[in-house]
């Protein structure tokens, strides 16, 4: 059967070529978990045949995926589905170390409040909806070795959430992207952070047990499903005294 790419005159731009195009037709269908997290998708033969195009080009769209992450090649058992590993991915932001000078894998968290509330003008622009758009906002606090060291608000777009609002506090998992992928099929693929240094308010110094006025690092989170559409919006607040980036260039 021959699977049916999106038009050109459809796409983000129309000058895409065939193995772009190609690229987005297979993250949607990953998205639509029509592959679930951790199987095998057909081979390279079969997905040729199916979307009738060159060997070459069904290998180009696969390895533009698996440089992504999506997908990942298994040496002698072909080409699977990856889960996005987000485990701490904030937290490579800062410091952190247990007693033994060891890190710690995966912070606690504790959602502390939860509102029906309107997306602000910045979490809706990256949401891409209208501001003043229905919400559910998580309030979230993350410790490590039981001090707080990092807040959030997270931005959950309504209706699509709406389940969560009445699910006790105590069973939000301790990530949420499972939680988004076991409840609501929706599997994040990337995110996109935006950090800056500002200054602790009243607040966010209660929280974090730190002065008020002291330095906190402020990253604005976005993530999105593996097919590239906007999902959460997140901002975070880090105590300064713990903040410490690494970049390596080649």
């Amino acid at each position: 059967m021959i699977q049916t790419l999106p038009e050109q005159d459809t796409g983000p731009d129309p000058r895409l070529p065939l193995h772009a195009r190609l690229r987005d037709a297979l993250a949607s269908r990953i998205a639509q978990q029509e592959w679930p997290v951790d199987s095998r998708i057909p081979s390279e033969t079969q997905l040729s045949t199916q979307y009738g195009v060159a060997p070459n080009t069904l290998r180009r769209a696969l390895e533009q995926l698996v440089n992504e992450g999506l997908l990942e090649r298994r040496q002698g058992r072909g080409t699977f589905v990856r889960r996005p590993a987000f485990r701490a991915s904030l937290f490579r932001f800062f410091r952190f170390q247990d007693q033994e000078g060891g890190g710690v894998s995966i912070p606690e968290s504790r959602i502390i409040g939860r509102i029906v509330t309107t997306l602000p003008a910045v979490a809706a622009n990256a949401l891409r909806l209208p501001e003043g758009h229905p919400a559910l906002r998580l309030d979230r606090v993350r410790l490590w070795a039981g001090s707080p060291v990092v807040t959030e608000e997270v931005f959950l777009p309504l209706p699509r959430f709406a389940a969560l609002r009445d699910k006790p506090l105590q069973d939000f998992d301790t990530l949420l992207y499972p939680l988004y992928e076991r409840e609501f099929g929706l599997i994040v693929g990337e995110t996109e952070d935006e950090l800056r240094v500002g200054l602790a308010d009243a607040r966010r110094a209660e929280l974090l047990g730190m002065p008020e006025g002291d330095a906190v690092a402020i990253i604005d989170r976005l993530s999105l499903t593996v097919d590239g559409l906007p999902l959460e919006w997140r901002r975070a607040w880090g105590r300064g005294d713990r903040f410490a980036y690494r970049v390596k260039l080649r």
